[in-house]
């Protein structure tokens, strides 16, 4: 660690922070419209909350553990150290641009209009693939819960009416949202780790109660390693899919108190918590499996079969309840962060209709507009499935290979603007990466591309590069037809907000 970083380690915020950050808002000519009420506490949860620890296990582990058996579990390690590259790039960026919608912000600041726009077009519609995915997750779990039979109709039905309960919270004020989601938060850190503990008591209080610590390394058969591997890798996405996210406090870096010294530190915080808390619970539950073909029988829901054949049906109830919760709370700060992308991108008048989409609400100071908008465009995704549910599971597993897209896109700009000089200098006592951005920012590169590749050409995968192709068509064509235009007049770009007072 350079000089310059470990000093960022014990610096404290100055005393007159919102001020100084809505000075630096003005300096990088944008007038604060947001509230600006977002703690170190909420920093944390909505970076927490994002990655959701009990969303990634409860969602990825019948993947996880059906396709590679045990061993499964140590991709998660994999996973932490790949987005451990990446919250490094982004606690950097952050500090020098806290500006909201980061993903198309730092590369219209690094490298200009044209990548931004690919860039966030891209990780909207990453966002917007996860929030409609967790909706409907969250709606069959609801089902679950309560005991109901639904259709595939019916599930999308629900999910359309969560999603849009956290969008009305959304809409009431970014007070009122991160207050749910430290709720969610809480329950998740207290009870859910709890009923995790507990299922680990009873589970190692006698030998029958558990399998062996061996089948957390043994998987595939002998001479039959090359494929073990393929399927190892491939187990992984649930793990990667649970840790993406880690980024998220930066989409509020303008509603956030000191936000260039709290953000990064909060996005290290809810990696490292993220990180401990899922490779616990893999690791438990794989071990508390006492009949592993009623587990296999229950694939849908393996982790409510684990937990009762632990600790019984109602206690199974209970943690079932507290995990919708969390569910609930990923939902949320996933809405929450794609609409300020969303707002940031309309507020240099990128995308069509965007003085619609920029419109911050007097009383709430939320992007109302920019709310309704992407919940009605999850809507749309949710009712795709009545016409092609394949299409529909395309839509929802893209998620993973737009973000790290997006990763590609921007550390191929910072490469770029390493080179030309255009990475803004670090201020003293925020974090900086000094000597080691360079360095860094090649084997970042390395790896995303690698993962992009797995993620695209693994056999479970490969249908992913049409989805995303789609996606790129429809960003080129908006970029040809009406943006590049609006460029070239100045009626876009980085200096439209301060040139048009907006």
């Amino acid at each position: 660690m350079t000089d310059a970083v470990a000093a960022t380690t014990h610096s404290q915020p100055p005393k007159d922070g919102k001020n100084a950050e809505d000075a630096k808002l003005a300096e990088l000519g944008y007038t604060q419209k947001l509230d600006r009420s977002v703690g170190t506490l909420a920093s944390f949860a909505i970076g927490f909350a994002t990655i959701s620890a009990t969303t990634a296990v409860f969602t990825g582990f019948g993947a996880g553990y059906f396709t590679a058996g045990g061993p499964f579990v140590w991709t998660l390690l994999l996973a932490g150290a790949v987005f451990s590259l990446w919250a490094f790039i982004a606690a950097d960026l952050t500090a020098k641009l806290p500006l909201a919608g980061y993903s198309y912000q730092w590369v219209s600041r690094i490298n200009g209009p044209n990548l931004a726009w690919f860039t966030g077009v891209i990780a909207l519609m990453g966002w917007v693939c996860g929030m409609t995915g967790v909706g409907f997750i969250l709606s069959g779990y609801l089902g679950g819960l309560f005991g109901w039979s639904m259709s595939q109709s019916a599930q999308i039905l629900v999910a359309i009416a969560v999603v849009f309960v956290c969008v009305l919270i959304n809409i009431y004020g970014v007070r009122f949202a991160t207050m749910v989601n430290n709720i969610g938060v809480s329950l998740e850190l207290v009870i859910t780790v709890g009923a995790t503990a507990l299922v680990a008591i009873i589970a190692f209080s006698a030998p029958e109660n558990h399998q062996p610590l061996s089948v957390l390394f043994t998987g595939g058969e002998a001479g039959d390693k090359d494929s073990y591997l393929l399927a190892w890798l491939a187990a992984a996405l649930g793990p990667f899919f649970g840790l993406i996210g880690v980024e998220s406090g930066a989409d509020v870096a303008e509603e956030t108190k000191n936000a260039r010294f709290v953000v990064p530190k909060t996005m290290f915080c809810a990696l490292v918590a993220s990180i401990v808390i899922e490779l616990l619970m893999y690791m438990v539950f794989v071990l508390a499996i006492r009949d592993v073909d009623a587990v296999e029988a229950n694939s849908a829901a393996p982790i409510e079969e684990i937990i009762t054949q632990q600790a019984g049906p109602v206690v199974t109830k209970v943690i079932v309840a507290v995990a919708l919760t969390n569910i609930l709370a990923c939902l949320l700060a996933n809405i929450l962060v794609a609409t300020r992308l969303t707002y940031s991108m309309a507020r240099d008048n990128m995308l069509p209709f965007s003085h619609v989409w920029r419109h911050v609400s007097a009383k709430s100071k939320a992007p109302t507009y920019a709310v309704l908008g992407l919940g009605c465009l999850s809507t749309v995704l949710l009712l795709s499935a009545l016409v092609n549910e394949k299409a529909f599971n395309y839509i929802i597993g893209i998620a993973s290979l737009l973000f790290f897209s997006v990763y590609i896109l921007q550390t191929i700009g910072l490469l770029v603007g390493y080179r030309k000089g255009t990475i803004p200098q670090g201020e003293p006592g925020t974090f900086d990466l000094g000597r080691f951005r360079l360095p860094l920012y090649v084997t970042a590169l390395v790896v995303f591309i690698g993962v992009a590749i797995a993620l695209l050409f693994l056999p479970q995968f490969t249908s992913n590069k049409w989805v995303f192709l789609g996606i790129v068509v429809v960003a080129a064509i908006w970029w040809m037809t009406g943006l590049r235009s609006r460029l070239r007049q100045g009626e876009a770009g980085a200096h439209f907000a301060k040139t048009h007072g907006i």
